[in-house]
């Protein structure tokens, strides 16, 4: 079995649930001191720091090191956790999303440090949480700004190991609100619906639904957008609650003859760079027309954009030939980086669509491949 093929297995194998990202973080971290490769783990993520021969410039990788659940349905023929051949493919928890991006970074720090110094500084992040809230990646790029970095470098770019199967050049991501709305009512008996009409805490949550994908229409044609589309969209009551309770582990009505008091819905708002700082005001005007309170379930992840005609993006396209420029109209976490003024984008190995799947797969011949076309960005973008 080869280096990389013997890599990713064990990321696999390494269960690294969001959240709970200490034993693949120490893994990683005995991995490259194996190697004589220092790291430090700062803020839950963990970091790596070649100096280069220009130190005015730096070059970062973020690899994230969490995976999703593999859910209660599926998985019953594989073991998550357990490497499995299928032909060229391998299957396992996160061996697109991302175990694959994940080893071709690492094989690259280790290729990198053993050859010398690079051209410019080299960062290596393995940030935690990406599959929830992004707050790794927003912790670094913080801590590079505060530790004066951003100062420091005349320039800088990023690359994203997330999967694009090694075509697509994502530099783009749109960002997302993920809203809880609560509407307040008087509770009764079922049997009178005729006195609680357009007063009950469920109705007040289906007129809000309905008058925020009319807003959204409107928000659509007041921001534009050149390169998303479709750009802003609600994803309208992903969860609603009302009137339920806990049972032995299920759900299920409280009092299926009682109109509830009290009832809460979740949203998700996916957002452009141009609106995403405008939206939430404009979801709390409406809320408070409409009598019902919203509030951000987590912290909001903000849209990333890098202009296609910058410089990474440019040198990117021309080594992966045919690619295609593009941006992503799920979240990530280069809005964090882009917000420090890194121009970054999305480019792995990993198979896009297999992403959150049940009996995930990828195609670790990929990860090679990518570990000489990011040597080859690293050394073209650096002249």
């Amino acid at each position: 079995m080869s280096e990389h093929e013997q890599l990713l297995n064990k990321l696999i194998r390494t269960k690294s649930l969001s959240g709970h990202e200490e034993e693949i973080r120490t893994f990683i971290g005995d991995w490259f001191k194996e190697r004589g490769i220092s790291s430090e783990v700062i803020d839950e993520n963990l970091i790596v720091h070649l100096e280069g021969v220009d130190k005015t410039k730096a070059f970062i990788f973020n690899s994230h090191m969490d995976t999703v659940g593999p859910g209660e349905k599926g998985w019953k023929q594989i073991d998550p956790w357990k490497p499995t051949p299928d032909g060229n493919k391998l299957r396992g928890l996160g061996a697109t999303d991302m175990k694959s991006g994940l080893t071709a970074s690492m094989l690259l720090a280790e290729q990198i440090h053993s050859s010398g110094k690079p051209p410019v500084d080299m960062w290596f992040t393995y940030v935690v949480k990406e599959e929830v809230d992004g707050s790794g990646s927003e912790k670094f790029a913080k801590w590079f700004s505060k530790n004066g970095y951003t100062r420091k470098y005349k320039d800088m770019a990023a690359i994203f190991t997330e999967a694009t199967n090694l075509k697509a050049v994502e530099h783009g991501h749109r960002g997302n609100f993920f809203l809880e709305v609560t509407a307040k009512g008087k509770s009764g008996h079922a049997s009178r619906p005729d006195i609680y009409v357009g007063k009950t805490p469920v109705r007040k949550i289906i007129e809000f639904s309905d008058e925020l994908q009319k807003e959204v229409v409107n928000w659509k044609e007041e921001f534009k957008d050149t390169y998303f589309d479709p750009s802003i969209t609600v994803g309208e009551m992903t969860s609603l609650k009302a009137n339920v309770k806990s049972e032995s582990g299920k759900v299920v009505a409280d009092s299926p003859n009682k109109i509830a008091d009290v009832c809460t819905a979740t949203f998700d708002l996916r957002t452009t760079p141009k609106a995403h700082d405008m939206l939430f005001k404009r979801v709390k005007e409406l809320a408070k027309r409409m009598n019902v309170t919203v509030k951000n379930l987590y912290p909001p992840a903000p849209a990333g954009f890098t202009d296609p005609s910058e410089k990474i993006v440019k040198v990117v396209s021309s080594i992966v030939k045919n690619s295609k420029i593009e941006v992503t109209l799920g979240s990530a976490d280069l809005g964090f980086l882009a917000a420090q003024g890194i121009k970054g984008i999305i480019f792995g190995p990993g198979v896009k669509l297999q992403e959150h799947k049940t009996n995930e797969y990828t195609y670790p011949a990929q990860i090679p491949q990518a570990v000489e076309i990011y040597k080859q960005i690293v050394e073209a973008w650096a002249k």
